[in-house]
């Protein structure tokens, strides 16, 4: 038997209850602020790897406010064309990859979000925060080295031909994660990158404002240097330090700062150029990388191996030859006898080694025409930007020159006043 219930004790009981029942079902909701899609929030207890892990997450979100600028690295071309071949060097692959490389380093800058922005730049001529420049010194398709250095607009050099190499793993090559943009150097770069931004994101709010000003003040300075020259110093070391800076409404600087967002607008524009550029050549490349990866492999493992036997081989030598040279005549001329298969088993591994030697030297071979088909690919396969405004010819440090003529012609228009007499 039910019982009524009893007001209003029992009555205001049924309310708290069907109050409590429809907050649950509102908390369930998917209907609402959250949804099922969205990660939640961990309210279990972490370990203290996990605490010193989001500690160091939210280190890494720190960004700077400066831009940073990649120049193409040196390609290493060797001066006497009779070396191309011996170190594994074809020039227009080399010029290639200079270009690449700057684009892949780019990249990596920009994924680390500790800079402003990070641009290909053709040479120094183009003003910016921060310069990295490197030189490509070992490219093999196994095996990467790169010498890195960064230096900011001040003169101050931050990394100085620090060299970072990269053998890569036959597994990359086939690995299902990676896309089909996937670059098997990719590792080499993201380094470069990290180790930069650590660099960065310990400088100072004031460092970082400094540096900028510098920057700003250096632009309008190329444009009417007896103007902005005073208000920097630079000492014998080549470092520059502020000596005043312009008031803020001071009309030939901020002249200067409007056509230096002109500039920036015409370098990433460059961007798109050196972008299709390496999406160009990364067919051939990637093959070309891939081909030479087992080429390199192969060579140098054989290399190893041949060197390693001609070692036992010549210890093998040199010690049956011993055994021979002490034996006792008298003794029924064993040891002579073991003395001599030993050396004769020393001479039979210099000789298999020296086969090694020449099945590396075939790889290498073949190593050397894949370089120079690409080669050939490659070679009319230069980054030329048009711009029938100002007829811009040339490569990217010609058209860049020759734009920035331009700007000077636009401030010098712009400074002297349209007077009618």
């Amino acid at each position: 038997m039910i019982k009524a219930l009893k007001p209003p004790r029992d009555i205001a009981l049924l309310l708290g209850l069907s109050v409590i029942t429809l907050f649950l079902s509102g908390c369930v909701s998917t209907t609402g602020g959250y949804s099922e899609s969205k990660k939640a929030y961990p309210v279990g207890p972490r370990s203290i790897s996990e605490k010193q892990e989001t500690s160091d997450e939210f280190k890494k979100r720190k960004r700077t406010e400066l831009s940073i600028l990649v120049l193409p690295l040196d390609p290493s071309i060797p001066e006497d064309s009779d070396n191309f071949a011996k170190k594994n060097i074809w020039p227009e692959l080399r010029r290639a990859e200079a270009n690449h490389f700057a684009v892949k380093l780019r990249e990596a800058l920009t994924k680390t979000e500790a800079f402003s922005t990070a641009r290909v730049v053709p040479d120094k001529n183009v003003t910016g925060d921060l310069y990295m420049s490197g030189k490509i010194v070992k490219s093999n398709g196994e095996d990467v080295e790169i010498s890195v250095s960064v230096m900011a607009i001040n003169g101050e050099t931050f990394l100085r031909n620090k060299i970072y190499n990269y053998r890569v793993k036959e597994y990359e090559l086939d690995n299902p994660r990676n896309d089909a943009n996937y670059d098997i150097y990719d590792p080499v770069f993201e380094k470069i990158a990290e180790d930069v931004a650590k660099i960065f994101r310990k400088l100072t709010d004031d460092d970082v404002a400094t540096l900028r000003l510098i920057e700003k003040i250096r632009f309008a300075e190329s444009f009417s240097p007896e103007y902005f020259s005073p208000y920097l110093e630079t000492s014998r070391r080549g470092i520059t330090r502020l000596t005043a800076a312009p008031a803020d409404q001071d009309m030939m600087f901020l002249r200067s700062q409007e056509l230096r967002i002109r500039d920036l607008l015409f370098v990433d524009n460059l961007q798109q150029d050196y972008d299709n550029f390496s999406r160009q050549m990364w067919d051939g490349y990637s093959l070309w990388q891939r081909e030479s990866y087992f080429e390199s492999n192969a060579g140098r493992k054989t290399r190893l191996k041949g060197i390693g036997k001609k070692i036992l081989g010549a210890a093998a030598l040199a010690g049956g030859i011993a055994l021979v040279a002490t034996s006792d005549p008298f003794s029924g001329g064993g040891q002579a006898l073991g003395g001599s298969l030993i050396a004769a088993a020393g001479v039979a591994s210099i000789g298999s080694g020296m086969s090694d030697s020449a099945d590396a030297k075939m790889h290498r071979a073949s190593m050397n025409e894949l370089g120079r088909s690409l080669n050939i690919q490659l070679a009319p396969r230069v980054i030329n930007f048009e711009n029938q405004t100002i007829k811009l010819k040339g490569d990217a440090a010609q058209q860049y020159e020759t734009w920035r003529l331009f700007l000077k012609d636009l401030y010098q228009l712009d400074k002297t006043p349209n007077i009618s007499l």
